[in-house]
């Protein structure tokens, strides 16, 4: 009851201002709502962004505020047009020669015709049609909508939308009203450009897929008759001129599936066009609504090739932006890999972007792994406080508009800070019971925090839970850099001292090796583990095949001396994921960390030895290692989900 009053207050006194009054009002309330409406204040910078690549983001903004003052005139048309007068009305809202021409046309040659509108701000000028043309009041017109879930807002629609003679259908319950009314004759007009969710068709907008109403095709295929486009060109505060043009079409090529939607690619085709030609139109135009509100939830995010689509995949532009936060650990980034390229593979229509730390970006880059890597700096060792920098870092970001973040880890704290800065428009990450992530808008339940799972499987659960159903690719890349006669130990472990082998024990392995083998040991590790392999190599002075390589090279170094190694024995660190990524066999050192969890995932030769007490990592001495090495003279199984990894004779 109070809601009907406060209608028809609005509706009332909105009919009744000085027209400059109603457009400062409009100005008025689209400012504020641009103002504090701050999610959806992104939506549409974002939308005009990806519409209008070439304008500038002060452009962007002027062009926002107005359509907001725009929608804000269409909403307070709705309730003001039931306190028009018939006078008012036919001052209001003309037709121009085309509408006339139409309803002639359609006198002398009786036949169904379908009328596709858009949601312009003066749309509801549609309702006076009837009265403004005596052909149009002498046919029968019926209108698909998406009925509101108000009851009272609903009658009040219905009221007014049906006051001089047109009928609404309700999308989805009078889909057979609407063919029976074709049947008869009579003239069906659909608001077309409405997001149709996961009911739709997945067509090209502005270079950006949308789930596109495919009803206009599935009725021009049964009936065969013209599409025509209505245009409610607003010229002053509620007045309009409207006007009609038949849509041409492109003849179907049978066998061609997209040519199957021949309506809906001409008639977002149409709308581009009006969009763009003029600032004026762009701005009345109903931006707000996020048209590419698609795709989006989690369930179905990457599940773009199991979706009917009207575009050619080949021909799709990169107009959705992905950002991925890669993990802060080389060993981590890895396991990541294969879940990066499943996405660019189920997502054909993004332009990827990794977020990662600094060192790691030219490894990366080499990877061709994303069309774009962003840098962020390091955090200090030790602490978890994060410099200024780091959040101008992300902060700059978000002018990059990106439509999705994605946090594949399972932090909280760090995750949640990023995604507030940066402020994508959706934005996705993993929730375990124990880790909340409250600014994330889509979480998918984990409740495989499994010591007997592994971090790979979660990555694949989480990717799949999002929709993707493809393969996914566990093979290693082969650099082409010739093998040396070298074994490459990686003795430290920079993220957790816990997970390194104790140094006397490297020192009598390495003794054992340069006595039973003439290859060259080459140590590695990074500036922290230099103390270690220093140590080590003190032990052994003047010997010219033991070589430290601790420190001196940077990521993309280690990466190619790595790659020349015959053998890679290390703990459990980014170095071991490394060359197993590079296909070199690896041999990793398990002390108090789970292999279970952490062992390396591509198919390439592994063993893993395994300290015989977890909690003592100096339990496992070097005579059970150099047994373990010697016995390796047949295959080694060790099961994995879905694919296994082998090792072969390492004498």
């Amino acid at each position: 009851m109070i809601f009907r009053f406060f209608l028809d207050i609005t509706g009332y006194f909105t009919a009744h201002l000085p027209p400059n009054w109603v457009e400062l009002l409009c100005r008025f309330l689209g400012r504020f709502f641009f103002t504090f409406f701050r999610r959806r204040r992104r939506i549409i910078l974002s939308n005009f962004a990806h519409a209008f690549p070439g304008k500038t983001r002060a452009e962007c903004k002027k062009l926002a505020r107005e359509s907001c003052a725009r929608m804000v005139e269409l909403g307070l048309l709705a309730v003001a047009l039931p306190y028009f007068s018939e006078k008012r009305i036919r001052r209001s809202f003309h037709l121009d020669g085309s509408i006339g021409e139409f309803f002639r046309e359609k006198v002398k040659n009786n036949g169904p015709r379908i009328i596709l509108l858009p949601h312009f701000s003066q749309m509801e000028a549609l309702a006076a049609i009837p009265l403004l043309n005596d052909a149009a009041k002498e046919s029968e017109i019926g209108v698909i909508y998406r009925p509101f879930t108000n009851k009272i807002l609903e009658r009040w629609i219905r009221r007014t939308r049906e006051r001089f003679g047109l009928k609404l259908l309700a999308r989805g319950n009078d889909f057979w009203a609407a063919k029976a009314m074709l049947e008869r004759n009579g003239i069906v007009v659909i608001l077309f450009d409405q997001n149709a969710n996961e009911g739709g068709i997945l067509a090209t907008f502005f270079g950006r897929i949308a789930a596109t109403t495919y009803l206009p095709d599935l009725l021009y295929r049964h009936f065969s008759c013209p599409i025509y486009m209505l245009m409610p060109q607003r010229t002053g505060v509620f007045r309009a001129k409207c006007s009609v043009e038949r849509l041409p079409l492109e003849p179907e090529i049978p066998g061609n599936g997209r040519s199957n939607y021949p309506v809906i690619r001409a008639m977002n085709a149409w709308l581009e066009r009006k969009l763009s030609a003029d600032d004026g139109v762009c701005c009345d135009w109903l931006w707000a609504h996020n048209r590419w509100h698609t795709l989006d939830q989690a369930h179905n995010w990457l599940s773009l090739p199991q979706k009917r689509r009207a575009f050619d995949n080949s021909k799709i532009e990169k107009k959705v932006k992905i950002f991925i936060r890669m993990p802060n650990w080389l060993g981590d980034i890895t396991m990541t890999i294969p879940a990066v390229k499943a996405i660019r593979r189920a997502r054909p229509d993004a332009e990827v972007t990794l977020i990662a730390r600094k060192n790691f970006v030219q490894f990366l880059q080499a990877l061709s792994l994303a069309d774009r890597i962003l840098p962020i700096g390091r955090r200090a060792n030790g602490k978890t406080f994060y410099p200024l920098a780091y959040y101008r870092q992300l902060w700059g970001y978000r002018r990059l508009e990106p439509d999705f973040l994605i946090r594949i880890g399972n932090d909280s704290t760090t995750g949640d800070i990023e995604v507030l800065l940066m402020s994508p428009k959706s934005s996705f990450a993993p929730h375990f019971i124990n880790k909340k992530r409250p600014y994330f808008s889509e979480r998918i339940a984990m409740d495989r925090d499994s010591p007997t799972v592994h971090q790979a499987e979660n990555i694949r659960y989480f990717i799949e839970k999002m929709g993707y159903r493809g393969d996914w690719d566990f093979t290693p890349i082969d650099l082409k850099i010739p093998k040396a006669k070298a074994i490459g130990l990686i003795c430290g472990s920079e993220n957790n001292p816990e997970k390194r082998w104790p140094t006397p024990h490297w020192i009598a392995l390495i003794e054992a090796l340069l006595g039973r083998t003439a290859a060259d040991i080459v140590l590695f590790g990074t500036p922290d583990d230099a103390a270690i392999t220093q140590e080590i190599k003190s032990h052994f002075p003047g010997e010219r095949r033991l070589i430290d390589r601790a420190g001196e090279t940077s990521l993309f170094e280690f990466r190619d001396e790595i790659a020349a190694c015959a053998l890679v024995i290390g703990n459990d660190t980014g170095g071991v994921h490394l060359s197993n990524f590079l296909g070199i066999p690896t041999v990793i050192l398990f002390g108090p960390t789970n292999f279970h969890k952490t062992r390396p995932i591509f198919d390439a030769p592994t063993y893993i030895i395994q300290s015989p007490d977890p909690k003592n990592f100096s339990a496992l001495t070097p005579d059970i290692v150099l047994n373990a090495l010697s016995d390796i003279d047949f295959f080694v199984t060790i099961n994995y989900p879905k694919h296994s990894f082998s090792v072969g004779k390492l004498s």
